[in-house]
Parts: C-alpha cells; sequence; structure tokens
C-alpha cells in the first residue's frame, strides 16, 4: 500500500479572520477567534484531500453485491480491517477473471469519501487477482487460447500401443512419482521396459527441462509412449506443465504421451494436450500398460478359441472326406468313365466309314444345285437382264436431260433479274457513280467534297480522275 503524509493532506487552510479590535499595544496578545465549521464542510474537505490519494492495495474480497446498474460495491478486508471499494459494471462485466467472495485481488484506485454518511472509500480503476488468482488468470488465458487452436480436439490424439516395450517417464528422480510408476509398470507388465528421464518439476528451470527431456524420448531415445508425471502440489508448483512450452512440445511428439500430474482435481494443460491423462501418476502407469493378469485371461480365451476351431475345422474336414469316400466315384471307377468309354467304341466303329458318306453327302448336294433353272437356260436368264438394264438406261438418260433443261431455264430467269438489278445495268444507260479518290465513299452530295479535291468516277466500260473545281 502507497503510504502517505495524512497529517499534511488534512490540515487545513484555515482564513484568519479580521479583528474589529485595533492594534494591539506591545506586549499585549490578540484575543483567540474559534473558526466553527459544519458537518458538510468538513466533508467536502476530507474529500478533497482524499480524492489527491491514488493508492494500490491487496485484501479479500466480502460482502460482493452486484445488483445495482452502474456500480458494484464490495469490501477489501485482511484480518484486522476493512476498506469499501466501488467499482463500475462496465469494469466488473469485462474482467478476465471471476470475483467472489474470499478471493484475493490487488486493486489500484483513489480515495473518496461518501460526504452524506462521512464513510470513505476507494474507487477501483483497476483489478487483478493476487497470488493463485493471477496464475489462474494466466492459465485460463492459455487454456482458451490453445483451444482456439485445436489442441485439446480428441481428433488429433493419438492412440496408445496395447503392448508397449518401452515406456519413457519424465518426472522428478527423488519424488514418490518414479517410484509409483516404476513399480506399478513392472508389477502389470514385467515384459515393458521403463526409461527415466530425471528433470525439475517446479522451479526455475523446470519448463526447460520437462520440454528438453520429451524430445529426447521423441528423437533420440526412442519409445512406445512417454509417461509425464510428479506428485501433488500448489497450483505454484504445478504451474510448469501450465505452460505453452509444455503444451506445444506435447502437441508436436510424434509418440502417445500419458499425463498424471498431481492429485484426482488438479487439471493442468498438459493433461488437456496430453492423448491421455490420469488422475494420479499410479494411474498413469496402469493406463500406460496392460495388467498381466487380463493378457494372460485373455490369452487363455484365445488359445481356448483357437482350440475350439481347430477341432470343428478337423471334425468337418472328416466328415467331408468320409461323404467323399460314400460317392460312386470312389466306389467304383467304371461309374465316371463308362460313358466315355461308349462313346470312344461308337467312334472307333464309324471312323472307317465316314469319308464315304462325306463324299455321297457332297455329290448329292452338287446334283441339287445343277438341277436348279440358273444353270439350265443362262441364256434366257441373262437376256432378260440385258432388256431390263437397257430399259433402265434409257430412263436414266431421258431423266437427266430433262433435269438439266429445268434447271438451265431456272438459272436463266435468275441471271436476267440479277442483271436488272445490277448497278452496272444503270451505268450503261449512261450513269456514272462517283467516289472519293481519299476514301472511296460515295459522293451523293456537293457537301461531301471540298474544292480541289480529287474524284474517281465509275463509268461502264472504266474509270476516269477527276478534281473538284466548283460546286452548286
Amino acid at each position: 500500500m502507497t503510504r502517505v503524509n495524512m497529517e499534511e493532506e488534512l490540515t487545513l487552510p484555515w482564513p484568519e479572520e479580521e479583528s474589529d479590535v485595533g492594534e494591539q499595544p506591545p506586549g499585549e496578545s490578540a484575543p483567540k477567534v474559534e473558526t466553527i465549521l459544519t458537518v458538510s464542510e468538513v466533508n467536502r474537505l476530507a474529500k478533497q484531500s482524499l480524492e489527491r490519494i491514488t493508492i494500490t492495495v491487496r485484501g479479500e474480497v466480502s460482502g460482493l453485491n452486484t445488483r445495482y446498474p452502474y456500480y458494484v460495491y464490495l469490501d477489501l478486508r485482511d484480518r484486522e480491517a476493512a476498506l469499501p471499494a466501488i467499482l463500475q459494471k462496465r469494469i466488473f462485466e469485462n474482467l478476465d477473471f471471476k470475483i467472489e467472495d474470499g478471493a484475493s485481488v490487488v486493486v489500484r484506485g483513489t480515495l473518496s469519501l461518501f460526504e452524506r454518511q462521512g464513510k470513505y472509500q476507494i474507487r477501483v480503476a483497476e483489478i487483478r487477482p493476487y497470488g493463485e488468482g493471477e496464475i489462474q488468470r494466466r492459465i485460463e488465458a492459455l487454456k482458451r487460447k490453445l483451444q482456439a487452436e485445436g489442441l485439446f480436439e480428441d481428433a488429433r490424439k493419438k492412440p496408445l500401443p496395447l503392448f508397449p516395450e518401452r515406456i519413457g517417464v519424465v518426472t522428478s528422480p527423488r519424488g514418490a512419482a518414479i517410484r509409483d510408476v516404476a513399480v506399478t509398470i513392472a508389477r502389470r507388465f514385467p515384459p515393458a521396459s521403463v526409461f527415466v528421464r530425471g528433470v525439475r518439476v517446479q522451479g526455475e528451470g523446470a519448463v526447460q527441462q520437462i520440454c528438453g527431456a520429451l524430445q529426447f524420448f521423441d528423437r533420440d531415445w526412442p519409445v512406445d509412449l512417454v509417461v509425464l508425471t510428479r506428485g501433488g502440489g500448489s497450483i505454484q508448483d504445478l504451474e510448469p506443465f501450465s505452460t505453452e512450452e509444455v503444451a506445444r512440445t506435447i502437441a508436436r511428439m510424434t509418440v502417445p504421451v500419458v499425463t498424471g500430474i498431481g492429485h484426482e482435481p488438479d487439471v493442468s494443460i498438459a493433461d488437456l494436450v496430453a492423448d491421455l491423462r490420469a488422475s494420479t501418476p499410479t494411474a498413469a502407469a496402469e493406463s500406460a500398460v496392460p495388467d498381466r493378469q487380463e493378457v494372460n485371461a485373455m490369452l487363455g480365451k484365445v488359445a481356448a478359441g483357437l482350440r475350439r476351431h481347430a477341432t470343428a475345422e478337423h471334425q468337418a474336414a472328416g466328415r467331408h472326406l468320409n461323404g467323399l469316400r460314400r460317392l460312386p466315384l470312389y466306389r467304383s471307377p467304371e461309374f465316371l468313365l463308362g460313358r466315355y468309354f461308349q462313346r470312344f467304341e461308337r467312334a472307333a466303329e464309324s471312323l472307317p466309314q465316314s469319308p464315304g458318306r462325306g463324299l455321297m453327302r457332297s455329290r448329292h448336294r452338287l446334283a441339287m444345285l445343277g438341277s436348279r433353272p440358273v444353270f439350265k437356260l443362262p441364256g434366257e436368264l441373262l437376256s432378260r437382264r440385258r432388256v431390263e438394264l437397257d430399259s433402265i438406261t434409257a430412263r436414266f438418260a431421258l431423266g437427266g436431260v430433262r433435269v438439266i433443261e429445268r434447271e438451265t431455264g431456272t438459272l436463266e430467269r435468275i441471271k436476267a433479274r440479277a442483271t436488272a438489278l445490277s448497278p452496272l445495268a444503270v451505268l450503261q444507260r449512261g450513269y456514272s457513280i462517283t467516289f472519293s479518290k481519299e476514301t472511296g465513299a460515295v459522293i451523293r452530295s456537293p457537301a461531301d467534297v471540298d474544292l480541289g479535291a480529287p474524284l474517281r468516277i465509275k463509268l461502264t466500260n472504266g474509270d476516269l480522275d477527276a478534281e473538284v473545281t466548283g460546286k452548286e
């Protein structure tokens, strides 16, 4: 708290009253004049003096009252005294931490006096949490930032291996957590090997050592998963596990990370980013490896299932084999080959007679073809086809001449109409067309050219060059 000299601040500038009596003779003292103030004047002077004092004070919130529309009222207390405080509602609503009775805060403001009741108070301009409250405020702000980036999403978290063989442990080498983790892993899953990287878990340098140990297991010493753990402690002790550096290092890990930090109520940012969060170091070790009794029970079930499956397959194969043995094929091979022997015998018997029968069928087909009319009277058939061809040729020739004559008449009519509409026909009647020699545009009016402009005159059988010498 800022200390001020209250005696100097409350020294009142009392005006000296004029005396009605004349100058006192030497050696005689002037009579004292008593100054009397009203209560309002005293409170006003006190308020003016107090409002020049700006202080920063720490205390515990008590009697928080937020039901008024413009101001929030509360008391700042310690073991021996209380200080009334007033806070604007807009400042209270824009705070990034929660104020409640019992919270330890630091406020900065100006002392003031409520004149009507003669009670002094502090008008709060700034307020922030003190001690654990400040740490909690920073942690909550970091949580919101990382959550917005998606670092807490389940979709980005990696599954744990079912049977890890190499487990890295990052913790204090002198704490109880390392003993709990090592004993639990050895008891639950003896085949797993545990590699410990000792680090500081609180205080100066803890963040850098934790990040370095995680990167060591991720890059230099390959393991199947990493257990990050420590025992319980205050929020200040657990603060290294709620830093942005540790959170982003865990997020960049290529191997799964299991955390067991503090006790059941303690939830750090590292717990939220990790692939799996356990409430204690022992619970983290239990989550990292399977229970050997459960593994043995599972293997027993699998072995029994395989045994049942093999027995069932063997019995089914035996039944199938017995069924095959009862088939006629296996009782007598002639059952399957008999019909093929019969076909072979019939083919062997008919093979010597086959060429003669084929030659007889060919002769019969040739005789049928020779008996057709086309082969008996070829001259008569060809003469009829020749007469038909001559008739068709004459019709085509006559039709072609008629088409040519019809198209020629049509072309003559089109030519006559085109000639009548052609500008050349107009020129043949003695007319001409005048063009500007410079632009090539047709001259329709004397206003289209100037004196001296060159012209080109189109006639029926040629052109003339001319020049404008006058206009009407």
